[in-house]
């Protein structure tokens, strides 16, 4: 049990192991899906994201004020909490963009750590998203009366993971499935998916500074097996004259320094060549709630999203 962020961050310098690219299991769960690829899946969005500034963070923010580093994990269950993060920015855009669904509350990580199968920490990205796409599906904080999920509790999902999720459990969860979960391999993939209103959760070894220079940006530093949401990019060209992506962490406040646009805290700004190099790792997930992914008509400005 980690009690703060610095324990985390410690612990993942020292080498936990909180996530993984499983290629084998990224084949398979490929060759399962009817949208496999966002390149293909998504071809009617390329290049939309051009020139734009997407806070996706923000859509989140209006439901859920305390989006960000509000929920720590105390635990390895990293890649839960990125994939619960990423498809929780993207329905509540798909709210904000006029989709009839209602928020209830945020999501649940307990039952998707649970489903890894094995009772040590860490799992893959590619099992966390079978899992909200088509073994399971998604759950939020709220009391089901058979289970209380209101609170975070990363011993349940510790659990679980030694025995499988509990039926009723699992039963709940497959009311609400992500319709559409597709890898994610480029930067400009990255950039169009953002754009358009789908966030991602993305698995790789790189680590980041603590500390934000003067643009919101944390340069790359050490390693970390580790899963983070991005929940919004900036292709102005403002900065370094290069694509910028924002990575929510799931640490609490672990990191200072300087922000760009109204970041939430615990989060930071991250170099093209670094987006291009955790991509490359094929551990990033996009996710929504149709068949496939329209393009959205939305009109993204640097200082408000509503």
């Amino acid at each position: 049990m980690f009690n703060s962020p610095r324990e985390l961050l410690n612990a993942y310098k020292d080498g936990l192991v909180g996530s993984w690219c499983d290629p084998e299991d990224t084949d398979k769960l490929l060759g399962e899906l009817p949208h496999p690829l966002f390149g293909v899946a998504a071809s009617d969005l390329y290049s939309t994201g051009e020139g734009k500034v997407a806070l996706l963070f923000k859509s989140a923010q209006k439901f859920d004020p305390t989006f960000g580093a509000h929920e720590r994990q105390t635990t390895g269950d990293c890649v839960s909490h990125s994939t619960r993060n990423a498809v929780d920015v993207t329905r509540c855009h798909e709210i904000v963009g006029g989709q009839r669904e209602a928020f209830v509350a945020r999501g649940a990580t307990e039952a998707i750590y649970g489903s890894r199968g094995h009772g040590g920490q860490g799992m893959s990205c590619s099992v966390a998203a079978r899992f909200v796409h088509q073994d399971g599906g998604i759950l939020v904080r709220k009391d089901y009366g058979f289970i209380d999920l209101s609170k975070y509790d990363s011993k349940k999902g510790t659990n679980w993971g030694r025995r499988g999720v509990p039926s009723d459990v699992l039963l709940e969860s497959q009311k609400h499935k992500v319709t559409t979960i597709s890898l994610v391999k480029s930067v400009d993939e990255a950039r169009d998916a953002i754009a358009n209103g789908y966030a991602l959760s993305v698995c790789s070894n790189y680590g980041f500074s603590s500390r934000r220079d003067s643009n919101g940006i944390a340069r790359r530093s050490g390693s970390w097996n580790h899963a983070m949401s991005w929940v919004a990019m900036d292709d102005s060209r403002e900065v370094h004259n290069e694509t910028l992506f924002l990575i929510q962490n799931s640490w609490g406040a672990f990191n200072g320094g300087p922000k760009r646009h109204g970041q939430p805290e615990g989060s930071f700004w991250i170099r093209e060549k670094d987006a291009a190099g955790m991509l490359n790792q094929n551990g990033a997930w996009a996710f929504s709630d149709v068949d496939g992914f329209p393009p959205r008509k939305v009109d993204w400005t640097i200082d408000e999203v509503f």
